[in-house]
């Protein structure tokens, strides 16, 4: 692709200034050392709707910077969101992506919260496979990570008073990574109890870009203090929210508890694990606001004790073992702060089907064509 003659023929090519970031050269790339740090891949694509809401065909160039004026939306009142999602190598070399049209969904629903306008369930899933054939080599060998995809819904339109743009850019980037936490082994959580995630009638349930930013904070000091991440409660500091980025679930008796809460997001992952819990392993699933002292074995539940498996979920943690969860200063660790038996087996299930391991006998997995 020749960028200097390159005829400009959508409004997203005049956006991007193509070729102007560098892509991480494909040969430095130490897969087992991956981690989720950031690499720059060659290509990107999007497209850009009007007033009307209408998006052009989505185009795929060179990945390079936006030219964003300084009175867009989302730079000064925060009008914008993302997706998460992946796309793993199988083990027949296959690469496929997941729950494609979930996704697409879930941030039309998000759109139409921040008014944005939201790309049709066709134009996400087209601009997504495209991107992702176009960076096909940064996909990572089998076991060795994904290609982490990032779609944008951004209101780039100049406004002055705080109301709706009227345009909105939606943006595909992507990268490989490795795991976010440590993989199916045991975390070390911290539960919050000076800090909310979002407010209850708030945007919690939509991946919103301004839902991050303030957790940055608490996160940080949890860190320093050798915690993976935070458990965040809600504000009577009774139910439980989300683990950082993640949904959080237990394990009791043979039943998975998983926390609902109207305050945070609606995760696909998550919907994923009540299916497998409920239809490839017959337990029984509890979706329901859940209480800490139930996780942790106090008040009420002191008779019954802590869960006996913990772990949280979402794309970029999968699932993730939680081995103990400290509040206020106490440690309360879950089976003996080892992997349990029915955190395993869901994990297996759906990296099994990710990877086309086991037969996708949901229908959640598109494989993307390698020509």
């Amino acid at each position: 692709m020749n960028d200097t003659k390159q005829q400009i023929t959508t409004r997203f090519e005049a956006m991007v200034i193509p070729g102007s970031l560098d892509p991480t050269p494909l040969e430095s790339i130490e897969w087992e050392k991956a981690g989720f740090s950031l690499k720059v891949t060659p290509f990107m694509g999007g497209s850009i709707a009007g007033e009307d809401g209408v998006f052009e065909p989505q185009t795929v160039v060179r990945t390079g910077v936006l030219r964003m004026p300084p009175q867009a939306s989302a730079l000064n009142y925060g009008q914008a969101l993302f997706e998460g999602m992946k796309a793993r190598r199988g083990v027949d070399g296959k690469v496929r992506l997941f729950r494609v049209a979930d996704n697409a969904r879930r941030m039309a629903s998000g759109a139409d919260r921040l008014m944005l306008s939201a790309p049709s369930e066709e134009l996400y899933s087209k601009t997504v496979v495209a991107v992702v054939q176009a960076n096909i080599d940064y996909v990572p060998p089998l076991g060795k990570g994904s290609l982490y995809i990032r779609p944008l819904l951004v209101g780039s339109g100049m406004i002055l008073a705080p109301a709706p743009c009227n345009e909105t850019l939606f943006v595909v980037y992507v990268q490989p990574v490795g795991s976010y936490f440590k993989g199916l082994a045991c975390i070390d959580v911290k539960v919050e109890d000076a800090y909310q995630r979002a407010a209850s009638r708030g945007t919690g349930w939509v991946k919103a870009a301004g839902n991050y930013a303030p957790c940055y904070y608490p996160t940080k000091k949890a860190k320093a203090d050798g915690f993976a991440d935070l458990l965040f409660l809600d504000h009577t500091a009774t139910y439980i929210e989300e683990v950082g980025s993640a949904n959080f679930a237990m394990v009791k008796n043979g039943t998975l508890y998983v926390a609902d809460s109207p305050s945070i997001l609606k995760g696909i992952t998550r919907d994923s694990v009540m299916r497998v819990a409920r239809e490839k392993l017959g337990l029984e699933v509890v979706f329901a606001p859940l209480e800490l002292d139930r996780v942790l074995g106090l008040g009420a539940f002191a008779a019954a004790g802590p869960a006996d498996e913990a772990f949280c979920m979402g794309t970029a943690a999968v699932i993730s073992p939680i081995g103990s969860l400290n509040w206020k200063g106490t440690s309360y660790p879950f089976g003996g702060g080892v992997v349990g038996k029915v955190t395993t087996a869901i994990y297996d299930v759906i990296d099994g089907i990710q990877t086309g391991r086991l037969p996708d006998v949901y229908g959640w997995t598109t494989v993307v064509d390698l020509a």
